[in-house]
């Protein structure tokens, strides 16, 4: 079944796709497992977030590139590079209300 799914995709492009599919759950999961203890997650959220903003970056000179992709990887690039960001400096704050 899952050979006929796959009829006519390119083995590369398919395992680099599944590749960083994986590393987005990873990166999920890293912002998941930060949350219990989340005002001393600072530097896991710092690495996290950076890694991420570090993506949509590149997706953005794509877009500078190549133009503009679907709408579904245009909302992917505000996630990156905006709420991302808006969410670091969320845990940030919260850090600095347990510290006080």
């Amino acid at each position: 079944m899952l050979k006929e799914m796959s009829a006519g995709v390119d083995p590369d492009l398919e395992s680099h796709f599944r590749y960083l599919s994986g590393l987005l759950l990873g990166l999920g999961l890293g912002f998941a497992a930060s949350i219990p203890s989340i005002e001393r997650r600072s530097e896991v959220f710092l690495a996290l977030s950076g890694l991420v903003v570090i993506g949509g970056l590149a997706r953005l000179f794509a877009v500078a590139d190549a133009g503009a992709p679907t709408i579904a990887l245009q909302l992917a690039l505000v996630m990156e590079l905006v709420v991302v960001p808006l969410l670091f400096a969320w845990q940030r704050r919260i850090a600095w209300l347990f510290r006080s």
